[in-house]
């Protein structure tokens, strides 16, 4: 469309966030209730509720699976590398879909790894915004402030000084 339309359901959103690139688009929300719904593209578990491939695309909003309440989510990926990261109420990250980097950051990679519901990032830090990058990897600050980031790391995105990719968050130097 090249209007606005509305998002089906009858939901009433507090923030969306479009990812993927082409036609491996999706999107997520996050209700007024906390609730997180994601919609479009499934193929790799990326919409979170449990289902994945392209059967169970979604063209309404279907509800994240593990009854989380969230404070923000971010739809991140490109082309087929689509997952999602959030942040709950109480400061904890997940991420589900692809991980074949580790962009899920919870120490696993390959593609056995990928997750179809949110798995908990690592480290036991309190996040107060996580966003699921274009390239891979993925970044957050904490509630004290400090930068951290995961995933593929080639060209240095990470921020921690090297081109390693981190499974695991990594602190952001300087």
């Amino acid at each position: 469309s090249n209007v606005p339309v509305a998002v089906s359901g009858g939901l009433t959103f507090q923030s969306v966030s479009a990812g993927g690139l082409h036609f491996f688009g999706y999107s997520c929300g996050v209700t007024t209730a906390g609730a997180a719904y994601c919609w479009g593209r499934n193929n790799l578990g990326q919409l979170g509720n449990g289902s994945f491939g392209s059967a169970a695309n979604s063209n309404v909003p279907v509800a994240v699976s593990g009854g989380l309440t969230f404070q923000s989510v971010s739809a991140g990926g490109l082309h087929f590398f689509g997952y999602s990261c959030g942040v709950t109420t109480a400061g904890a990250a997940y991420c589900w879909g692809r991980n074949n980097l580790g962009q899920l950051g919870n120490g696993s990679f390959g593609s056995a790894a990928n997750s179809n519901v949110p798995v908990a990032v690592s480290g036991g830090l309190t996040f107060q915004s996580v966003t699921a990058g274009g390239a891979i990897h993925s970044c957050g600050v904490t509630t004290a402030g400090a930068a951290y980031c995961w995933g593929w790391n080639t060209s240095g995105q990470l921020g921690d000084g090297t081109n390693e990719t981190s499974f695991v968050p990594v602190r952001i130097g300087g």
